[in-house]
């Protein structure tokens, strides 16, 4: 009988268990509702652009306009930022607690101006215009040294409401580095001073080299299912060659055609899922070399974006205890999907 495993992974050095059991797919995959018929009422939409706020830039068509008709991927402020770009940091002491004033940068990339379509409906055009539109705002944002860290963020199945049938994702400006990528960096500049290695490059040679946790390469992007994955399909896609920041890779169009073929499998296999990307990319290094963080980060970290699908797989132990429970192995999972056309 299989046995179940804890899996600690190197990069966040957190662990997972893993379990070696038979599942059924059909009892991982979450029954979503149909999306909606078309509506004139999204604020997303084509024609629409006054319902939002003003645009802070957009890639449009020859001949049209600010905030009016005729783009193709649009960037506004959130109309309720979580941070607000305006004021100062304000770094103080409560008693022993540390308190921070909310400045940052909270925006919105609407992806396209049609309603009801997913990233599985974008060409590989147009996701290499997202793509794109990401890198132009990290490249903004990272100016502003009160910004340590930059977030590119999206997680459908998220929002209510007509937007929620509209295809779009965040990017955030914080003035802290999250702790899971603080975690990675950590990991990274820690594994670095040690073997004098990238840890990712390690990694990505490895999994190339074994082959069972690798689901597509194409010589210039990796995409990998990882050995401690928490999630079901969990993946993670890195450029081969070391790379620390996502804002400076010239290689849109290959990236564009891997998502697009990566979620192709994940939407066939599991059912056209909601799922959460993020894109981790090194931090400012303006922010940071005022404080005298990261010295060795241009050779240490290496940017990736993990792709997790959202599956019925929580359990009372992760509440509970904090360790993720995978009912699915990374390995099958990359099997599953090279398999799958």
């Amino acid at each position: 009988m299989p046995v179940n495993q804890l899996r600690r992974d190197p990069i966040t050095g957190r662990w997972a268990i893993i379990l070696n059991d038979e599942f059924d797919l059909n009892d991982l995959i979450i029954q979503s509702p149909k999306l909606k018929n078309k509506t004139q009422t999204c604020p997303f939409c084509e024609n629409n652009e006054t319902m939002t706020p003003p645009e802070i830039m957009a890639l449009r068509n020859p001949g049209s306009f600010p905030n009016g008709p005729g783009w193709r991927v649009r960037v506004i402020p959130d109309r309720n930022p979580v941070l607000q770009i305006y004021g100062d940091i304000n770094n103080r002491g409560v008693g022993l607690y540390d308190v921070l004033d909310g400045i940052g940068a909270h925006e919105i990339v609407i992806e396209t101006p049609h309603h009801n379509q997913s990233v599985i409906d974008l060409s590989e055009a147009q996701i290499q215009e997202v793509l794109l539109t990401y890198q132009a705002r990290i490249l903004d944002l990272k100016k502003d040294e009160r910004l340590r860290y930059i977030v590119v963020h999206k997680n459908t199945g998220e929002a209510i409401g007509e937007t929620a049938h509209h295809c779009y994702s965040f990017v955030i400006g914080s003035p802290v580095t999250p702790k899971r990528v603080k975690d990675e960096l950590v990991n990274s500049r820690d594994y670095f001073q040690f073997k004098e290695r990238c840890l990712f490059c390690d990694i990505i040679r490895q999994e190339a080299t074994m082959k069972e946790r690798l689901v597509l390469e194409d010589g210039v992007f990796f995409a990998y299912a990882p050995f401690a994955s928490r999630r079901p399909f969990e993946l993670w896609i890195g450029p081969q060659k070391h790379e620390t920041f996502f804002e400076q890779n010239t290689e849109m169009k290959m990236l564009s055609k891997m998502l697009k073929a990566l979620f192709a499998k994940l939407f066939k296999l599991l059912n056209n899922p909601d799922y959460i990307l993020a894109i981790h990319s090194g931090p400012n290094l303006q922010a940071g070399k005022r404080r005298g963080y990261w010295q060795t980060l241009e050779r240490d970290f290496h940017w990736h974006i993990e792709i997790t699908p959202r599956l019925e797989t929580d359990t009372s132990l992760e509440v509970g205890s904090g360790f993720p429970v995978n009912p699915v192995p990374p390995e099958k999972a990359a099997e599953l999907l090279r398999k799958t056309d």
